[in-house]
């Protein structure tokens, strides 16, 4: 037995460097060939991963692109869209501040044009106003009211005998009691009016004023005082051919002495005495106007009449030439309204110089 086992031992040594060579290449072989296959395998999975990581990296990339495409497009279509509605606002702000001019320019045109239209209807009432006003102080105020709108400020000055007194004003601006006519400022309008080379009135106006205006009302104005002067200074009317009979009626009535036509005598018509009221009114209301200092210090001291003998006695003169005799003797108008207008109804301030009623 143990002799096999040395034989075989010795064998295994004689063939020991054959089998390592033979292990050696095998080993070596195999390796190799697993080297291969791996090599085979790897190349395969680099391979498959290359088409894989190129597919997912192609389809990234497709989807990347298609986000930017999308980003971008919305990103484009937001900033034209603000500058669209930026735009579209500047165009609509330029064109409603185009139509907020233009709209102020028709209002400015259609404010001048209303403007003209009130003056030139103003125009057309100036005349027929003025000459149908009762009295002069009704001229004046109407004048006052008519001009009023074409000056910020507006005086109207009568003649007293220190010169031209304010009468009364408009507006905020503040005028001097008394004035010249020969008042010259090159920053107002005045103007004066003048009756047969006197002056009687004047109008001033303060800035911002319309000359041209005022230049047409003021000579609407001389006009009316022209016309009402002559009203008063007329000589009253003839009486008609029935008023003559009637007249001779009643002188022959008188000369028989019957009462009837003594009362017919003495009643006149009555539109006659309503015209003679009239001119009482407007020849003491002219008085009136004219001499308020006067009048108001004739009033505190009860001597109206000495203050004023001279305008009182012209005017009843003027009363005399318009009114008829039958009216004359029936009443004395004039004294009445000298007593209703001049002392308030208070006999006594037209002072103890006062002759009293014609025809008392």
């Amino acid at each position: 037995m143990e002799l096999k086992t040395h034989e075989l031992e010795r064998v295994l040594e004689a063939l020991s460097p054959t089998l390592a060579a033979e292990l050696d290449r095998i080993v070596t072989e195999t390796r190799q060939a697993l080297e291969q296959d791996f090599q085979k395998r790897l190349q395969a999975a680099v391979r498959e991963a290359e088409a894989d990581t190129r597919a997912s990296a192609e389809a990234e990339l497709v989807r990347s692109v298609a986000d930017a495409k999308e980003t971008t497009r919305t990103e484009v279509s937001e900033e034209l869209e603000e500058r669209f509605n930026t735009h579209l606002a500047d165009i609509v702000a330029h064109l409603k501040g185009e139509a907020s001019d233009e709209r102020a320019r028709l209002q400015e045109a259609l404010t001048e044009v209303q403007e003209q239209l009130d003056q030139w209807r103003t125009f057309a009432e100036t005349q027929r106003q003025l000459v149908q006003a009762s009295s002069q102080a009704e001229i004046l105020a109407r004048f006052l009211k008519l001009a009023q709108p074409f000056a910020a400020g507006l005086g109207l000055y009568v003649a007293k005998r220190d010169g031209l007194a304010l009468w009364k004003s408009r507006g905020e601006a503040v005028f001097p009691e008394i004035i010249s006519e020969k008042t010259t400022d090159p920053e107002s309008y005045f103007r004066t009016i003048s009756l047969r080379g006197n002056a009687v009135a004047a109008v001033c106006a303060v800035s911002p004023y319309r000359a041209e205006a005022l230049d047409f009302l003021t000579s609407s104005l001389q006009h009316a005082i022209e016309v009402f002067a002559l009203k008063l200074r007329a000589p009253a009317p003839k009486p008609a051919e029935g008023s003559r009979d009637n007249d001779a009626v009643s002188s022959a009535a008188a000369s028989t002495g019957t009462l009837a036509a003594t009362h017919s005598a003495e009643s006149p018509d009555p539109k006659a005495h309503a015209e003679a009221r009239r001119t009482a009114r407007l020849l003491v209301s002219e008085i009136k106007l004219y001499h308020e200092q006067e009048l108001r210090e004739g009033r505190e001291h009860s001597d109206i009449y000495r203050r004023l003998q001279k305008e009182i006695d012209l005017g009843r003169e003027t009363y005399k030439r318009r009114v008829s005799a039958p009216v004359l003797v029936a009443h004395d108008y004039f004294h009445e309204e000298l007593i209703r207008i001049l002392t308030e109804n208070d006999p006594s301030r037209m002072g103890a110089a006062y002759p009293g009623p014609m025809n008392s």
